[in-house]
């Protein structure tokens, strides 16, 4: 197999055979920086101390607790209405192009609605924005639909083009893990505000309308089927008075007078934020695994690279 190796490796041409090196060693280093990194992110996690709500300090912190639904704001996967806390979901159609197949993304969406999260002492909203996100649940399916109907998996029929969908949840009632900044604030000493809610709410009124037919028609006003700049900022206008009516009609518990509101968010320091739907123990030994495998496929290339520059000097 060597001798192969050698003969395959010698009768390269030089410019080809110098793109071949250096591609090489630039995978060996990417694999010992992941694998690295992912060995660091595993030791922060082990070394962390599980805070109680109640008495953490303010900073980087690690809550173990329940994942809770924000009752005001009921979330459901686009997907299969399953009531979750998140979710990430795909929709690839297979194009055919001559020979070649290939999946192509007809439509991603992640949500960044808070959750939250309860440790027995305490409660806290969890901002999921920038977080890296291990699900309580993952799956993808295929199933063949036509061109008209592959938004509503309700009316999939035979047939069509076939379409392959991916959908991960953080669900209810079930344990999480939060790895990030905490911060415990109060409506009137200049922590979660009105403001603060109101563009919050704004944000998810304009996610909900952009993925609504009749809402974009709405919007729509000289009919020409595109959103212009300014149709775009009167819907923005109109999303912002809705969220303030919401606020004004119901007791939004993120802005409270009289209690204070914890808030996991992503750190500004560099500090890994985590929201997983796994225990610290498995999700620990996942990122082990995962490092040592990074770092023996380096190891791997390394050999590689070594005998391939023992068979031929690079050029």
């Amino acid at each position: 197999m060597q001798d192969a190796l050698s003969d395959w490796l010698i009768g390269l041409d030089p410019g080809f055979y110098l793109v071949l090196w250096t591609g090489l060693l630039i995978l060996l280093l990417v694999c010992l920086f992941v694998g690295f990194r992912t060995l660091a992110r595993a030791r922060i996690i082990a070394h962390t101390p599980t805070a109680k709500l109640r008495s953490a300090a303010q900073g980087f912190n690690e809550i173990e607790g329940t994942g809770r639904v924000i009752a005001e704001h009921p979330l459901y996967s686009p997907l299969t209405f399953t009531p979750c806390l998140w979710f990430d979901m795909k929709i690839e159609r297979l194009e055919s192009s001559g020979k070649n197949r290939n999946w192509v993304t007809v439509e991603r969406r992640t949500s960044d609605a808070l959750l939250r999260i309860d440790d027995g002492t305490d409660e806290a909203f969890v901002d999921p924005d920038h977080a890296r996100v291990i699900p309580h649940s993952s799956r993808r399916w295929r199933e063949r639909a036509s061109d008209s109907d592959w938004s509503s998996t309700s009316s999939l029929g035979f047939g069509g083009k076939p379409y392959r969908y991916t959908e991960r949840l953080l669900l209810p009632e079930q344990p999480l893990y939060v790895l990030g900044w905490l911060e415990t604030r109060g409506h009137r000493n200049g922590g979660v505000s009105e403001r603060d809610v109101i563009e919050r709410r704004r944000r998810e009124l304009l996610q909900e309308w952009k993925h609504d037919a009749a809402a974009r028609e709405r919007f729509d006003l000289d009919g020409d089927g595109d959103i212009s700049p300014r149709e775009w900022d009167w819907a923005m206008r109109l999303a912002r008075a809705q969220a303030r009516k919401e606020l004004s009609e119901a007791d939004d518990p993120r802005v409270s007078a009289s209690n204070t509101v914890h808030l996991l968010r992503r750190p500004t320091g560099g500090e890994p934020f985590i929201i997983s739907g796994l225990p610290q123990e498995r999700l620990i030994r996942r990122k082990t695994r995962k490092a040592g495998a990074f770092i023996s496929a380096s190891l791997v290339l390394f050999v590689i690279w070594l005998i391939a520059q023992g068979i031929r000097a690079p050029f």
